[in-house]
């Protein structure tokens, strides 16, 4: 019989794992052994998750696509550093829309989106304005933080409309290399997966769409955990503290290899060959 390894996942955190597996197909292993830490179901480490899913014939294959890297200087180190904004056609019962959306670079934070009829200078500058109405401020009502505004060469966005508007709040706008889309990541990957999630969008009016959009942004924002943050979700780095969530997933592995080496331990001894000595007469 094969030795039970001390630190060998349970019976019950493998049936757990399955479990939640089944009820979140749309998850891969790596967020998921996070997610499942954060929710108390088991603590696991990825690769252990790894190898039960495989077992159970449970992996899915990620679509490989190659990571494109900027230069260190040109990341945030902190929120509201640096805001990436962009417009992205969306077609809501035949009429043509404008998703503009704010991302806030260092938390991957979606810190405002509208839903346009028009691109035109005045909605994109109206849309950043209210953006801009979110950031915290002081007791005088100055801005705590300034953030630069990444942006390609929209006409929404080189007007001199929406230059007066960031002028007006002191911030700075950062505009992208024509056909360099890479420079303005962090927003391109966003609505990567803001259109994934509206690829079976049936709205049939801006309303619903509104509303549709509305808790897609609301998962993103609180729920989804992101790979890039260390499987955090995104609101814990724009207004939370990540190493007090770090802490406390190292607290929830270290006890629960505690227990299952306890478990292991027990369920090996028991299976061990015990020699007992001949009775003599």
């Amino acid at each position: 019989m094969k030795p039970q390894q001390v630190f060998e996942a349970l019976p019950e955190e493998k049936q757990a794992v399955r479990k939640y597996a089944l009820e979140h197909p749309e998850i891969r292993h790596r967020e998921l052994c996070w997610r499942m830490l954060d929710d108390d179901i088991v603590a696991l480490s990825s690769s252990s998750v790894y190898r039960i899913l495989r077992e159970q014939d449970l992996m899915q294959r990620q679509r490989g696509r190659a990571k494109r890297y900027r230069e260190e200087l040109e990341k945030a180190s902190r929120p509201d550093e640096i805001w990436g904004t962009d417009l992205m056609y969306l077609k809501v019962g035949g009429q043509q829309y404008y998703l503009i959306a704010f991302i806030d670079e260092y938390s991957r934070y979606l810190v405002h989106w509208e839903l346009l009829a028009s691109m035109d200078a005045s909605a994109v500058s109206l849309a950043a304005q209210k953006a801009i109405e979110g950031l915290p401020r002081d007791s005088e009502g100055k801005l705590l933080s300034s953030p630069v505004i990444r942006s390609d060469n929209g006409s929404g966005y080189i007007s001199q409309e929406f230059g007066s508007l960031l002028a007006f709040h002191g911030l700075t706008h950062h505009r992208i290399r024509p056909h360099c889309p890479e420079e303005n990541g962090v927003m391109e990957r966003a609505n990567r997966t803001l259109r994934e999630s509206l690829e079976d969008l049936e709205a049939s009016n801006r309303y619903e769409a509104e509303e549709a959009i509305r808790k897609i942004v609301e998962h993103y924002n609180l729920h989804r955990l992101h790979s890039a943050l260390g499987f955090k979700a995104p609101i814990v780095y724009y207004r939370g503290n990540p190493a007090e969530i770090e802490t406390k997933r190292r607290e929830k592995l270290r006890a629960a290899r505690h227990r299952r080496k306890e478990r292991n331990l027990q369920i090996r001894q028991s299976t061990l060959f015990l020699d007992t000595p001949q009775s003599t007469t």
